[in-house]
């Protein structure tokens, strides 16, 4: 507890510097993830290591920031964002409110691809005096840019590319819960339009004339900012791709003799504009990195074990209500301090990554548009002479009430969006086997009975009754029963356990060595663990095979004293867990001789739940063929806690199976 208290004390210093601006997040969060990590008990070697790899972790993501800057660079200097612009604000001819309203969404449209302060700068000067001209207030203007802005970057690729790297989520988890979440910034944007244009009275007088496209640009040209959507979620192409192919697309379609000097320009100018986020994102993966060190997780667990959290009026009201905690790079700011929260919240399994996720989407939308600190507001408020903090006063409670219905959905509806069941009944002293799935635990037939089966060979057959007596003390009944426990659920099964006796024979110089072990499976048939004794045995020596048998059964009991929690849970309830293990669906991959990637399910547990069975054939995991990973990548996936995506074929039928929430103690 001790050490958990220490490292909250050092986050609460580095948030307390960052919010006083006494040190910029892009040292902060590094130096956060040193100190965090020493304070924990990390020896010096491994913070060392965390550093080096750290610095890398997260090279994906800030990949694509560099190549989706490029493409912005593209949209801005072929002239194709202002024609966008200049077309948009012809269509609203001299209606102040349709203009803004026309140019708001081709301001979303456009930060779907573009990012950075650069692209700010780009459009803003373009879009603002075009408002502002057409008589629409530069609150109103500078207000509706930044929400605009805002709504476009729930689908902006780089920020995807964030979620689906750093958390682990894929974009098939989250495409629906962030078309909700555009809903409702659109409508929000919408009733602060409306609002805003029938209580204002004062107009723009800034008399500045909105400059002309000085290139014409061909009409198949202006998709080009929209065009990694398309790649990215249609067409499955990886964000760097869908960058590069489009910027290709917006220099060829508008100056194809000059695509060599665009793109290279484009290139160098775009890492300028996102240098910050570039080395703020290798402090994030530092700080990632430094969480997943043991030191790290056991300092922490005693503080976020339990179950506060995982109430969804408590979710509702952390990110929804208490949202502006984002703002000045606060304790909810995933691009400030709030990334060590999250990145705790993460790594000890308090949600699913999928729902961690969508809160920080919910978060985001605040931070976004009402942050004073966000250079973005720095600058579009400087351009229009509106104060700051006028900005941040108009924009917060229409974002914040974004955030918190957001969330309300979320707590709603996690199960229908996400697959995903996060959150416990709101009541005390749940036990494990009341949030389990049905048939997860033995029912009262089986409570404290062993079945003791065999493999059908004469050896395991000869010494079954005298493993069943030997295991028949200390409360367990053990009985003779020969069963597959992973045919069917426990809750109709008249045992806790099962113990498999196999035997093997194998041909040597001395005579025939015989191999007879125990193999010891919960209700559902997970294996829990196995003791192997062999010795060269006479044919027919029964007493022989018997004594074998009997040194299994003692080291059986030897495992059982030595793991008193598991071996407890497991005869009175059929699943061998202790406190403390991480979120499990129990299922496995394996590759057959056929090239085909397997399951094995634990009858009863969170993976059959969602309907996977065993020897089923999987096609896709997470939206892509499972080769695409490799073979040892994708069996790991089946023990990281979580709710993968698979497209299955069983016989003739193909299922699309999404796993819900692990089971968690």
């Amino acid at each position: 507890m001790t050490a958990g208290i220490l490292i909250l004390a050092v986050f609460l210093v580095f948030a307390g510097l960052m919010y006083a601006r006494v040190m910029p997040a892009l040292l902060a969060v590094p130096a956060m993830a040193i100190v965090m990590s020493f304070v924990a008990g990390v020896p010096a070697g491994n913070v060392a290591t965390m550093i080096v790899t750290g610095a890398s972790r997260l090279a994906p993501v800030y990949v694509a920031v560099i190549f989706g800057a490029m493409l912005g660079r593209v949209t801005l200097d072929t002239g194709i964002a202002k024609a966008i612009v200049n077309f948009a604000a012809e269509f609203g001819g001299e209606r102040p409110a349709v203009v803004a309203l026309v140019l708001s969404v081709v301001v979303a449209v456009l930060f779907v691809s573009l990012s950075g302060l650069g692209a700010v700068i780009m459009v803003g000067s373009i879009v603002l005096p075009i408002m502002m001209t057409t008589g629409v207030p530069r609150k109103i203007a500078a207000t509706l840019f930044l929400m605009a802005l805002a709504l476009g970057f729930i689908f902006n690729i780089v920020n995807w590319k964030f979620y689906t790297q750093f958390f682990g989520v894929t974009q098939q988890q989250m495409y629906h819960y962030a078309l909700i979440l555009a809903a409702i910034d659109a409508i929000a944007l919408l009733v602060y339009a409306t609002i805003s244009f029938r209580h204002s009275r004062a107009y723009a007088t800034w008399a500045v004339k909105a400059e002309q496209p000085l290139t014409r640009v061909p009409w198949y040209a202006l998709i080009t900012p929209v065009l990694p959507i398309g790649l990215y979620f249609w067409a499955h192409l990886d964000p760097v791709l869908a960058f590069l192919v489009s910027a290709l697309y917006g220099a060829l379609t508008t100056r194809p003799a000059k695509a060599v000097q665009i793109l290279v320009a484009a290139a160098i100018r775009g890492v300028e504009d996102v240098a910050p986020a570039v080395v703020l994102f290798i402090g994030i993966g530092m700080l990632l990195t430094a969480t997943t060190q043991p030191q790290f997780a056991a300092a922490m667990q005693p503080l976020i074990a339990g179950e506060a959290l995982r109430n969804p009026f408590a979710f509702v009201v952390i990110f929804g209500i208490l949202s502006p905690l984002a703002l000045y790079r606060g304790p909810l700011n995933p691009f400030g301090v709030g990334i060590a929260i999250f990145t705790v919240l993460l790594t000890a399994h308090v949600f699913p990554p999928v729902v961690l996720v969508a809160a920080i989407m919910a978060v985001v939308q605040v931070q976004n548009v009402c942050d004073p600190t966000n250079t973005a507001n720095v600058w579009i408020a400087n351009y229009t002479g509106v104060p700051i903090d006028e900005i941040t006063r108009r924009t917060l409670p229409y974002q914040t009430a974004v955030a918190t219905v957001a969330c309300i959905v979320v707590a709603l509806a996690s199960g229908a969006l996400f697959g995903a069941h996060p959150f416990g009944i709101p009541f005390q002293s749940a036990q494990a086997a009341e949030l389990a799935p049905p048939g997860m635990f033995a029912g009262p037939r089986g409570n404290g009975r062993i079945a003791v089966g065999d493999d059908g060979s004469p050896e395991a057959r000869a010494v079954t009754r005298v493993v069943a007596d030997a295991l028949s003390k200390n409360g367990v009944a053990a009985f003779v029963m020969t069963a597959e426990p992973n045919a069917q659920d426990c809750a109709r099964k008249p045992y806790a356990a099962y113990a498999g006796i196999t035997s093997t024979k194998f041909s040597l110089i001395e005579g025939t060595d015989v191999d007879i072990g125990i193999r010891l499976f919960d209700c559902g048939g997970w294996e829990v663990d196995e003791w192997h004794d062999h010795a060269v045995v006479p044919q027919g020596d029964a007493p022989a095979l018997q004594a074998l048998a009997l040194q299994g059964v003692a080291r059986l009991r030897e495992w059982a004293n030595g793991n008193t929690v598991r071996w407890t849970h497991l005869i009175t309830q059929g699943l061998a867990y202790a406190p403390g293990d991480a979120p499990a669906y129990y299922y496995s991959l394996f590759k057959t001789v056929d090239g085909n990637m397997r399951t094995y399910v634990r009858a009863g547990g969170p993976a059959y739940a969602a309907c996977m069975r065993t020897n089923d054939i999987v096609d896709k995991l997470d939206g892509r063929f499972w080769w695409e990973y490799g073979t040892y990548q994708t069996q790991a996936r089946a023990y990281d806690g979580k709710p993968h995506a698979f497209e299955l074929h069983r016989g003739a039928q193909v299922l699309d199976i999404q796993l819900g929430a692990p089971f968690t103690t």
